[in-house]
């Protein structure tokens, strides 16, 4: 009988796990400094940026993001990380380091855009198996 957690015991953590870093600490970069174009532009005119629809703006710009965390995540695995072969479990490997890597970095660090929540683990598997489609199938 097959052990069914032999493949995960020989997924690449570490280089998962380095792609997760780097990849949260491009995202937050970005994040902060949308944040302070932001406010630089609501404290110039006098009042504050507000997002079209509201609530729901919100919801798809959080989805939007996260898709777009996926995606540089697989990107980035593709540039840097040449020696790891992507296949559906790598990617699903993937999926679990950036999520703690994420988590981890919502205890350390305020979050505006970047953040661990359903919506944003949906908008990351999304973003993540739809830049990786040529790997997962």
């Amino acid at each position: 009988m097959r052990n069914p957690l032999w493949r995960l015991k020989t997924l690449p953590w570490i280089a998962l796990l380095q792609n997760a870093l780097l990849t949260v600490a491009l995202a937050t970069v970005l994040e902060f400094t949308l944040f302070f174009i932001l406010t630089a532009i609501s404290g110039a005119q006098g009042s504050t940026v507000a997002i079209p629809g509201g609530g729901t703006g919100l919801l798809l710009l959080s989805l939007a993001v996260a898709g777009g965390i996926g995606a540089l995540a697989v990107l980035l695995m593709e540039r840097l990380f040449r020696n790891v072969i992507l296949d559906s479990s790598v990617l699903w490997g993937l999926v679990g380091c950036l999520a703690l890597v994420l988590f981890i970095k919502s205890l350390l660090v305020p979050t505006f855009l970047v953040g661990v929540s359903r919506p944003q683990l949906i908008g990351l598997v999304f973003g993540l198996f739809a830049q990786g489609r040529s790997h997962w199938r």
